[in-house]
């Protein structure tokens, strides 16, 4: 079995621009480490290795891992991801130049079972410019810095769960927070509705959401820094009800205007969004 310990591992090449962006998250987390020590926290600077990844994430229980992504989002977005879903299968015939950290997720879990972490997530930043180049782009330079906070933040709160006795959350399996009043929100015209408790506990601050469906479930992710983009939590009334206006997201995937629905949500720490089953 791991032992119950994290690994954080940046990717990248720092000689691209922003493709670096994970290394040097690496770097200045090993200098907070240095000055604040943290509990069974080991950070790795795996460059474009992935190989590296899958063996310096053996015999941990947690892994964190960040990298820049070209998705064609807004240059500096942050994804939060668990790594569940973004593990890939290599082709045969792949040399180990080929092999990425993707395929590393996925080949770690079949060759070293229950020494490879099953508590994985990924942060990803777009990139805005790969050339040839040292220097961060401004967009991604200051989503290095809420990555960072955010890791820290994650770093801190697993060093109190352990100094408490708790042991880490197993990403493969849904961690949900449900409220005593039943949150929902409303489907209607072509808008979701979305109630201020409901704003308040799960997207308090935030002025944007991305709308996905998944197999069955439609997923509320928060935007955590406006210029990423997304569609506009805009505010109704003055007691701070707020509502979505996705017209073309829900008429795309069979929700005509004229239905209402009024569908219960559930945070899932997994997933790091609002969960609901899609409204059928």
């Amino acid at each position: 079995m791991a032992t119950e310990a994290l690994a954080v591992i940046g990717c990248g090449n720092l000689n691209r621009r922003d493709d670096g962006l994970g290394v040097i998250v690496a770097q200045r987390l090993m200098q907070w480490l240095n000055a604040e020590p943290q509990e069974n926290i080991q950070v790795y600077d795996a460059g474009t290795g992935g190989m590296d990844v899958m063996f310096q994430a053996r015999g941990t229980s947690s892994l964190i891992l960040v990298d820049a992504s070209l998705s064609g989002s807004t240059p500096g977005s942050i994804f939060k991801l668990p790594g569940k879903e973004v593990a890939s299968r290599p082709e045969p015939g792949y040399s180990l130049h080929d092999f990425r950290w993707d395929h590393a997720l996925y080949a770690g879990r079949k060759i070293f079972g229950d020494t490879f972490p099953h508590d994985v997530t990924v942060y990803l930043v777009e990139a805005a410019d790969v050339s040839l180049g040292l220097e961060l782009s401004p967009a991604v330079a200051q989503a290095l810095e809420r990555v960072i906070d955010q890791i820290k933040e994650d770093i801190r709160e697993r060093s109190t769960r352990l100094r408490s006795g708790q042991r880490a959350p197993c990403s493969d399996e849904p961690v949900t927070e449900r409220s005593e009043d039943h949150p929902q929100v409303t489907i209607r015209q072509g808008s979701i509705y979305i109630d201020a408790k409901v704003y308040a506990k799960y997207l308090g601050g935030l002025e944007s959401i991305v709308l996905l469906r998944q197999d069955q479930k439609l997923l509320l992710l928060p935007v955590r820094h406006a210029a990423a983009g997304g569609l506009l939590l805009k505010v109704r009334n003055p007691q701070g009800d707020r509502v979505v206006h996705a017209q073309e997201f829900l008429r795309g995937h069979g929700i005509e205007d004229q239905q209402e629905k009024v569908v219960p949500v559930q945070w899932d720490s997994r997933m790091a969004a609002l969960v609901t089953d899609w409204p059928s």
